[in-house]
């Protein structure tokens, strides 16, 4: 319920701050007009200030979103936890797992009963050699700083496999099909044309310390602190590699394989990872209202329905001031609890990865993610702890082993700038 009220204040003060940065920036447009530049530069600077409080309280917005949602997740008996699996919490796995995350086993008991539960519950994890799975309630509070620095894992397709040796097959559309009466003969049917679709794989991983000394303190709140700064270090690298990743011992990244201007359905196809661009010619460097609008509409209508705007905190900037041929706004703030923000009429989200406005770079992408690259999930989120390798800290190796790639290329587009 305090969630709830942060959120309506929250979203009080958007509207608020918003109306107040419209018109400083129409002030600002004026004073370019007029070529009073003197009252330019001190409504810039405005702008500026008001920019940031606006990015502030976006990003609190967003956070406590996500919040919510985690918590009626919880809230909602049987409700599958995003695997398509239900996994109830267990609090005397929690526990045990706590006290051992503080003094590293010495309380055998400990031990003990995480490996005994571990072994009822393979759902919990595996051998407790590779260490030990982390309890659903941190592995929330994991997620939950996750979703506040990258929106990666609510956006793509997620999959949960056996095997690292996972292939996906997408149909292209080869079947033929056509009109026909009743009696009349029907040609005969192609074989679809099906591309195999291979996550490349690594490990993801964080190394957090903290002193000894912190871990025998009671007061000190251990599973907070490891949830704060492993989601903060897997949002940055999944992030990133999401965008960019090589496929080495990694994801394989939307624009590793460089987006091309070739249509969708055009002959020869394009390459199976290569999205298509479309070109933003202004100059110098920067993002248009011509070039989103050609964006929104490259997309093909059975994407466009899901789709999703992405561009990280310094694009989202730029773009808020862009508006159309009626002297409208094309962007908007989400003004109530859940509701995205929104340019074009369609949902924008914070991908802070994504290119900056640059020469040749992809600072914006526009489509339904879900269908256009999957992320899988090998491994539950597993921890070791080593107090040895440094006198007097004690440090965690968090893993997880995760794999992606591009899915669908027809599923989104990118502006590339000039």
């Amino acid at each position: 319920m305090s969630s709830l009220i942060e959120i309506k204040n929250t979203i009080d003060q958007i509207g608020r701050v918003w109306d107040e940065y419209k018109q400083v920036n129409d002030q600002r447009v004026e004073s370019i007009r007029r070529g009073d530049y003197a009252k330019m530069g001190e409504l810039g600077a405005k702008l500026e200030r008001i920019e940031a409080d606006l990015q502030q309280l976006d990003g609190l917005k967003s956070s406590l979103d996500r919040l919510e949602e985690l918590e009626s997740r919880v809230r909602t008996p049987g409700r599958p936890n995003g695997d398509g699996k239900v996994r109830p919490f267990n609090p005397e796995y929690t526990k045990h797992f706590e006290h051992w995350i503080r003094s590293g086993g010495k309380n055998p008991q400990d031990e003990a009963m995480m490996a005994e539960i571990e072994r009822k519950d393979v759902t919990i994890g595996s051998n407790p050699g590779g260490g030990y799975a982390v309890p659903k309630e941190i592995a929330q509070q994991i997620e939950r700083f996750e979703l506040r620095f990258s929106p990666v894992r609510r956006l793509v397709r997620v999959e949960r496999i056996g095997s690292s040796d996972f292939h996906f097959l997408l149909n292209l559309r080869g079947t033929t099909s056509g009109w026909a009466s009743e009696t009349s003969t029907r040609g005969a049917s192609n074989t679809p044309q099906l591309r195999d679709i291979v996550p490349t794989h690594g490990e993801l991983y964080a190394l957090p310390s903290a002193s000894q000394w912190a871990m025998d303190d009671v007061f000190f709140d251990v599973a907070g602190w490891l949830a704060e700064n492993i989601g903060d270090e897997f949002a940055l690298q999944l992030g990133d590699a999401c965008i960019r990743g090589n496929g080495s011992s990694k994801p394989t990244g939307l624009i590793n394989t460089t987006p091309v201007t070739t249509d969708d359905f055009a002959s020869p196809v394009r390459a199976a990872a290569a999205f298509q661009y479309v070109p933003s010619v202004a100059s110098p460097f920067a993002v248009t209202a011509d070039s989103l609008i050609d964006c929104l509409y490259k997309l093909n209508s059975a994407y466009r329905t899901n789709g999703t705007w992405v561009m990280n905190s310094t694009t989202t900037g730029a773009v808020r001031k862009l508006k159309d041929t009626t002297n409208q706004y094309l962007w908007a703030p989400g003004l109530a609890a859940g509701e995205p923000n929104r340019l074009l009429g369609y949902p924008q989200e914070t991908w802070e990865q994504m290119d900056d406005v640059g020469s040749a770079k992809f600072p914006v992408a526009f489509g339904d993610w879900r269908r256009a690259y999957l992320l899988v999930d090998r491994t539950d989120l597993r921890i070791l702890r080593d107090e040895v390798t440094t006198i007097g800290m004690v440090r965690f190796y968090a893993r997880r082993r995760v794999g992606g790639m591009v899915l669908n290329n027809d599923a989104a587009k990118f502006i590339r700038t000039a």
